[in-house]
C-alpha cells in the first residue's frame, strides 16, 4: 500500500502551492488527519482500463470509424492507459474491421475485445485477430431467468461451454458479468471460482460491474470488501478485482474511488464518461482525483488529457459541458468578482486543481459578476489603458450593464439553441419510422 502523506501530496503540488500548506493557512483532510488515513488500503499500483470504443460507443447515436478508434487507442496508450477495450465485433462487419485495424496498429497498451457467451461472437473475435476476450454473462438471478431464460445453473453450465470453445481458440479470457451489483454474492462468487479454475493459464482477470448504477460509496465498497472474503473462503484469497461502475445517479467516480481506497486496484471507464443512459466512470476524473486529492501519482501524462477528451468530444460528436470537471470550458474559467480577485491573488485560492497540470491556464469572463480588479488587471492593463479609480468603477459597471441588457436578446437564442441540441442529440440514432421503412423494403412491403 502507498503511505498517503502531505510530505508526497505537496510534492506533487506546483512549487507555488506548497506555503499556504506549509504555514497551516489550508489543510487537506483527506490526507491530513490520521484517522481518515487510517481507513485507507490502496493496492501497491491503480490500473486503468479504458472502454470508451466499446462500452463508450453504445451511447445512442455515437459511432467511431475504424480510424477514429485507431486515433482514440493510440493516444490513450501514449496518455498511460494500460489495458484498453477495444470493441464489440459480434456487433457488425464494420466493427469487426476496426478492432483488426486496432490489433494490426498495437498501441502502448494491452487490448481485448467483449463478446456475449455465444459461438458467433466469439467467431468474430477471432476474425478481428483478438488475443484478449472479455467473455461475458449476467449474474443476477433477475438477468438471469428474464433476459437470458436460464437458471443460475444452466448460465453457468453455458458458460463453462462457450469458455472451454473460447479457450480451445486460444484467447486469454477477461470474465465479465453483467448486473453484478444487484446478484447473490455467493452466486457471484462460485460463478468465478469455476471460470478462473476453468479457465486456467488462459485467465486474465475479471471485476465488479454496477450495470445500473445502483451502488453508493459505501455499499460499493462494502460489496468489494465482502467479494474478496467469499472469494478466500472458496480457496482464492489473492483474487483481483477491477470495478466497472455505471452513473446513473452521478456516482460512478465516487463508487470507484470507494473501491480505490479499501484496496482495488483497477478501475474501468470512458473518457468523458460516455456510454449507455447516463454513461460510465469518466476516467479523467479518477485520475486527476488520486493525484490532487490523494496524492497518487500515476504514470499518465495528465497535460495530454484535455487533447484526449477533445478528441473523442468531436469523433463522438457529444459536445463537453462547459461546467465539466477538469476539461469543461468553466473548470478554471471565473466571472464572479469575488473569485476573480482571489484567482489573481493565487489560483489555488478557489482551483483545487493546478491548471498546469493539464496544460491549462486561469481564464476570466467579464460580465454581470466581474468585479473592478479583474477588468483592470485581466483586460485594461494589458492592453496599455490606465483608467483612474472614478472611470474604472464606471467601466465596470457599463460592462454589467452592456451583459444584463445582451443577455435579454439572448434568451430566446438561448432557447433555440437548447431545443436545436435535443433535436440534434436525439437525431443522431436511427427513429423508429426508420426502420420500420427498413423492414418494409426487406420485406418488399
Amino acid at each position: 500500500m502507498p503511505k498517503l502523506s502531505m510530505k508526497k501530496f505537496l510534492k506533487l503540488m506546483p512549487e507555488e502551492y506548497r506555503a499556504a500548506y506549509e504555514q497551516g493557512m489550508i489543510h487537506n483532510y483527506t490526507i491530513e488527519v490520521p484517522e481518515v488515513v487510517e481507513q485507507f488500503n490502496f493496492a501497491p499500483s491503480v490500473v486503468i482500463s479504458d472502454t470508451t470504443c466499446r462500452d463508450g460507443e453504445q451511447q445512442p447515436g455515437v459511432i467511431f470509424t475504424p480510424e477514429q478508434k485507431v486515433d482514440i487507442v493510440q493516444m490513450l496508450g501514449e496518455i498511460g492507459v494500460s489495458l484498453i477495450e477495444i470493441g464489440y465485433p459480434g456487433v457488425s462487419e464494420d466493427e469487426m474491421k476496426a478492432c483488426k485495424m486496432i490489433s494490426e496498429n498495437a498501441p502502448k497498451a494491452i487490448c481485448f475485445v467483449m463478446a456475449r457467451a455465444n459461438k458467433r461472437d466469439i467467431d468474430s473475435a477471432m476474425k478481428a485477430d483478438a488475443k484478449m476476450l472479455d467473455l461475458f454473462t449476467s449474474c443476477s438471478e433477475f438477468h438471469i431467468r428474464d433476459k437470458l431464460g436460464l437458471t443460475p445453473e444452466s448460465n453457468i453450465e453455458m458458460y463453462m461451454e462457450m469458455l472451454d470453445y473460447a479457450i480451445d481458440h486460444g484467447f486469454m479470457i477477461v470474465f465479465g458479468m453483467e448486473d453484478i451489483s444487484r446478484s447473490s454474492l455467493d452466486y457471484y462468487a462460485d460463478i468465478i471460482v469455476k471460470a478462473r479454475e476453468r479457465a486456467g493459464s488462459h485467465w486474465a482477470g475479471t471485476g465488479i460491474s454496477d450495470t445500473t448504477g445502483i451502488f453508493t460509496p459505501k455499499s460499493a465498497a462494502w460489496f468489494y470488501l465482502e467479494a474478496k472474503k467469499k472469494l478466500a473462503e472458496r480457496g482464492h484469497p489473492d483474487f483481483a478485482l477491477g470495478m466497472h461502475f455505471h452513473n446513473d445517479h452521478g456516482l460512478a467516480v465516487a463508487n470507484s474511488l470507494a473501491c480505490l481506497e479499501v484496496g482495488a486496484g483497477a478501475i474501468q471507464g470512458t473518457v468523458l464518461g460516455i456510454g449507455e443512459r447516463c454513461g460510465n466512470t469518466p476516467i479523467e476524473e479518477v485520475m486527476v482525483a488520486l493525484r490532487t486529492l490523494y496524492g497518487i501519482k500515476l504514470r499518465v501524462k495528465y497535460d495530454k488529457i484535455p487533447e484526449l477528451c477533445e478528441m473523442v468530444s468531436k469523433y463522438s460528436g457529444i459536445p463537453i459541458p462547459v461546467n465539466k470537471p477538469i476539461v469543461g470550458m468553466n473548470a478554471f474559467r471565473h466571472e464572479s468578482g469575488i473569485h476573480a480577485h482571489g484567482v489573481l491573488a493565487h489560483p489555488h485560492i478557489y482551483e483545487m486543481i493546478p491548471h498546469d497540470l493539464l496544460g491549462r491556464k486561469s481564464e476570466f469572463a467579464f460580465g454581470k459578476f466581474s468585479g473592478q480588479a479583474v477588468v483592470l488587471e485581466e483586460c485594461l492593463k494589458p492592453h496599455g489603458i490606465t483608467p483612474n479609480k472614478e472611470q474604472l468603477l464606471q467601466i465596470t459597471l457599463k460592462v454589467k450593464a452592456k451583459h444584463e441588457a445582451r443577455e435579454k436578446e439572448n434568451q430566446k437564442k438561448k432557447v433555440e439553441f437548447v431545443k436545436l441540441y435535443q433535436d440534434t442529440m436525439r437525431q443522431l440514432a436511427l427513429s423508429m419510422d426508420e426502420v420500420i421503412e427498413i423492414a418494409k423494403e426487406v420485406m418488399g412491403k
